[in-house]
C-alpha cells in the first residue's frame, strides 16, 4: 500500500475527502492520509520536518512563494493533452511565478456587483449594464439609499466592506497598483495618482454621497441581501443566494467602469502544490489532478470558480445565470499585492484602521497613501 500524505488548511473536508473516496476506489494500492494544520507557520513547520507531507493546501497563497518548497506542476500539466489549453489564462498568469506553477489554485473567488432587481423596478431604474461607470453607479445607489428624517437607512444603495483587499479591482480598473510587479516595493505605486483617485471616489461614496454604511453606523438595512440595492459580491456570496434559492431575485453585473479604463480585477485563491521533498510525486499529481479536475460535480453546489474551461461547461456554472458571469471575469483578474509581498499581506489590518480614519476623519488621502509606503 503506497501512502500519499495530504496536509490541508481548510476546516472543512467533504471535498477532500470526496476526492480521496473516489481516488482510492480507483486505485486499490493507494491510501491518502489527510492531515490538517492551523495556519501557513504549522504547514511550513510540517514541510520541514523529517516526515514532510506529499501535499500541501493552503487558503493562502503566499505559502507558494516560498522558493524550493513546491515541485514545478508545469511539466505534469503539459503532459496532459488539452490541460494547459483548458485552464483559464488568467488564472494561469496569477498562479504561475518566475515561470514555474508551485500549486494548483484551489478556493477561486473574485468580486462583481450584485443588485437587487425589485428594487431597482420599486425606484423604476433600469438594470446596470456592462459599460456602465463609476459614477453611473454612485448616481444610481443615491437614488436607491432610503433614510428616515432621523437619516437613519433602511435601505443602502451600496453594500461594501472596509478593507484594503477589496478596494484594490477599483485601483486595478483605475490603472494604478498597490505595489511593483516583484512586490518589492510600494513607493512609485501606492502613492501614485491614479490610487489616489480610486481612493477618493470610494472614500466620498462613505462620506459625502452617504450611498454606504458608515463604520459603526445605526442602520435598519439589515443583511446584504434584504437591505442593499447594490453589492460587491465575492463568489461565496453568489453561492449563499443560490444555495437559498434567493438568486431569482438579484442580477449580476461587471464592476464599473473607472477613468483608467482597465478592465482588471483581482481574485482570491489558495492553493494545493507537491512538496519537493515528496517520495512519489507522480502520484501525487495524479490524485491532485483528480482532485482539483476532474470532478464537475463538485461544483454543482459551489461558492468557489474552478480552473478549467471543461469544469465549467461540465458543471453547468458557465450557462448559469449568475455563474456564468463569474466564470467569464477570470479572463480579467491580475495578481494582488497580496500575493506578492507578506509584508503588505501582514500590514492589512494597519491600513485598514488608516482607511477607517479616510472614512470618519476625513484625513487627506493622498498623504495617508503616501505613508503606506513603508509597509513595503
Amino acid at each position: 500500500m503506497t501512502e500519499i500524505r495530504f496536509l490541508t488548511e481548510f476546516q472543512h473536508l467533504h471535498n477532500v475527502m470526496d476526492a480521496k473516496t473516489s481516488f482510492e476506489r480507483d486505485n486499490p494500492g493507494v491510501h491518502i492520509v489527510i492531515e490538517q494544520s492551523t495556519d501557513h507557520y504549522e504547514s511550513h513547520q510540517a514541510y520541514k520536518s523529517s516526515e514532510a507531507p506529499d501535499i500541501i493546501e493552503s487558503g493562502g497563497w503566499s505559502l507558494f512563494n516560498h522558493p524550493g518548497m513546491f515541485v514545478d506542476l508545469l511539466s505534469y500539466v503539459n503532459e496532459v493533452p488539452g490541460l494547459k489549453e483548458d485552464l483559464y489564462p488568467g488564472i494561469m498568469r496569477v498562479a504561475c511565478k518566475d515561470g514555474n506553477l508551485p500549486g494548483l489554485p484551489v478556493d477561486v473567488a473574485l468580486p462583481l456587483i450584485i443588485y437587487n432587481k425589485e428594487m431597482f423596478d420599486q425606484a423604476g431604474l433600469a438594470f446596470p449594464t456592462e459599460d456602465w461607470t463609476w459614477d453611473e453607479m454612485i448616481e444610481l445607489a443615491k437614488r436607491l439609499t432610503i433614510r428616515n428624517e432621523q437619516g437613519v437607512a433602511s435601505q443602502f444603495g451600496f453594500g461594501f466592506g472596509v478593507d484594503i483587499e477589496e478596494i484594490e479591482p477599483f485601483v486595478m480598473r483605475n490603472g494604478g497598483r498597490y505595489l511593483s510587479a516583484d512586490g518589492s516595493t510600494a513607493r512609485g505605486y501606492v502613492d501614485q495618482p491614479a490610487v489616489s483617485e480610486a481612493f477618493s471616489k470610494l472614500i466620498d461614496a462613505y462620506r459625502v454621497h452617504r450611498v454606504i454604511p458608515n463604520p459603526g453606523e445605526p442602520s435598519e438595512a439589515g443583511d446584504l441581501h434584504e437591505g442593499f440595492a447594490m453589492s460587491f459580491g465575492f463568489t461565496w456570496y453568489a453561492g449563499n443566494l443560490i444555495q437559498h434559492q434567493l438568486d431569482s431575485k438579484f442580477g449580476v453585473v461587471g464592476l464599473p467602469n473607472m477613468p483608467g479604463g482597465e478592465s482588471s480585477n483581482m481574485i482570491y485563491m489558495g492553493a494545493a502544490g507537491i512538496t519537493s521533498k515528496s517520495k512519489n510525486p507522480r502520484l501525487a499529481w495524479e490524485f491532485l489532478h483528480h482532485y482539483i479536475l476532474q470532478r464537475p460535480y463538485a461544483f454543482h453546489s459551489a461558492w468557489t470558480l474552478p480552473i478549467s474551461r471543461s469544469i465549467a461547461e461540465q458543471s453547468g456554472m458557465s450557462k448559469h445565470r449568475i455563474w456564468s458571469r463569474y466564470v467569464q471575469e477570470l479572463d480579467h483578474v491580475h495578481t494582488s499585492g497580496f500575493y506578492i509581498s507578506e509584508k503588505w499581506n501582514s500590514s492589512r489590518q494597519l491600513i485598514n484602521e488608516d482607511i477607517r480614519r479616510m472614512i470618519l476623519g476625513g484625513v487627506d488621502v493622498a498623504q495617508m497613501l503616501k505613508s503606506w509606503t513603508r509597509y513595503a
